[in-house]
């Protein structure tokens, strides 16, 4: 665990308006745009929802006093969905607290800085998990790199100081790196350094999680939209998406279509993102109102539009709002790190969002009104003392510190997968 002298160099000047400055990104796309829907779930973590696959009645032509038709009944299926419980701690040691109640300043300084930091810790982390396919996935390797310093295919969700497990993605168990220490993320060449050593037998497709939270039984992590919109089931531990298991003839409704091409990337094109639109209107009855991906892919989507791109030679000036992966005023919603991504680019009217940490080679369109996330009695997470009547902010521990537990229980829900359709394998470059 880190030193708190850190945090002690942090508060000595007093003067400053904001004393620390986050030099990573912060933002967190997906659950900023989902935490709008939110539905209390009761019942002790359960939520049980009816769906129609089958219209009850019959409607036929008959002849002059014909016999009238046979009805035909109605046919219905349940999904399930249990709550994920997560929890987390900081710590705050005796002497932290003591020297920063020197100065009033210092002390509310200590106290916002620490929760600010635990709240983005959290924040990231769930966002990755509304991401992933079920299983929290923080970064995924493209190929074996069987070294300290691992190249990963995305943007990785990842802090330095985590401790993580690489994951044999062939089996969701083996660990070829078990509670490994990342020491240094390389953002812009995409590479993790953890501690240790250098993991062997990896392949494409393994993955960084935080320890402990996957196993061939286990997956403590939310679904996520990578599982959700997609043909087959999420992988095992997490298992069928609401119970309704995708691979029995007749729950074809609960599969979302996919665009792929075998693994091979191409091109986006135009004609594939009106194919999108097509699917969710054809199987899933809905329309989209949303599209997801990562920052390359939108760089691709800017090259599409360079027919509608022209300056006039006689009065040249500088690119305007217009050019580039900026944010409308719809990204930077108060209180809101990083906003819900809305960028100025728009495909049939609707919005992209630029979510960094989104998966590689991947575009998600989804009507937004078939997604959202059920909670438990805190609609986000929040400090014990807050949801429990009775409960001190500060625990005290076994050592000179006080401890802050913060809980919350959620899960990332559909109604109707096939409101969204993914295309893969989609050239970055």
């Amino acid at each position: 665990m880190a030193s708190t002298t850190d945090v002690v160099e942090a508060l000595k000047y007093t003067y400053g308006v904001d004393q620390v400055s986050y030099l990573v990104n912060q933002e967190v796309v997906c659950w900023n745009m989902f935490q709008k829907a939110k539905k209390p779930v009761g019942g002790r973590g359960q939520f049980l929802m009816p769906i129609m696959v089958k219209n009850p009645g019959a409607w036929t032509g008959l002849a002059e006093g014909g016999s009238l038709p046979s009805n035909l009944n109605p046919d219905t299926t349940e999904a399930s969905f249990s709550l994920e419980e997560f929890a987390g701690l900081y710590n705050m040691s005796w002497k932290l607290l003591q020297d920063a109640r020197n100065s009033k300043f210092a002390f509310q300084t200590a106290l916002k800085m620490m929760e600010a930091g635990f709240r983005r810790r959290v924040l990231k982390l769930l966002n990755a998990d509304l991401l992933s396919d079920g299983l929290g996935k923080l970064a995924v390797m493209p190929a074996a790199d069987n070294q300290t310093t691992i190249t990963v295919d995305a943007l990785p969700s990842l802090d330095v100081g985590m401790v993580v497990d690489l994951m044999d993605a062939s089996d969701n168990n083996a660990k070829l790196a078990d509670s490994a220490t990342v020491t240094a993320i390389d953002a812009p060449n995409r590479t993790v350094t953890i501690s240790g050593s250098a993991p062997s037998g990896t392949a494409a497709g393994d993955y960084f999680v935080i320890q402990d939270t996957v196993s061939s039984s286990t997956s403590y992590h939310t679904n996520g939209l990578l599982g959700i919109i997609d043909d087959a089931d999420p992988p095992a531990p997490k298992g069928d998406f609401g119970g309704i298991d995708r691979g029995t003839a007749g729950n074809e409704f609960w599969e979302s279509v996919v665009l792929d091409n075998g693994g091979t990337n191409r091109a986006l094109t135009e004609d594939l993102l009106m194919q999108l639109e097509d699917s969710v209107r054809e199987k899933g009855g809905a329309k989209l109102n949303s599209y997801i991906s990562n920052l390359p892919i939108i760089r691709r989507y800017h090259e599409l539009l360079r027919e509608d791109a022209f300056f006039a030679m006689s009065s040249p000036k500088a690119f305007d709002g217009g050019s580039g992966v900026g944010r409308d005023g719809g990204a930077q919603q108060k209180g809101k790190d990083g906003g819900d991504g809305r960028t100025i680019y728009r495909f049939s009217g609707n919005p992209w969002h630029a979510e960094p940490y989104f998966a590689a080679n991947t575009i998600i369109g989804l009507d937004t009104k078939h997604f959202f996330i059920g909670h438990g009695e805190n609609a986000v997470p929040r400090p014990v003392s807050e949801i429990f009547d009775g409960t001190p902010f500060f625990r005290q521990t076994s050592n000179s510190t006080f401890e802050v537990a913060w809980y919350w229980q959620g899960e990332l829900l559909s109604d109707n997968p096939a409101a969204g359709a993914k295309i893969e394998d989609v050239a970055e470059s």
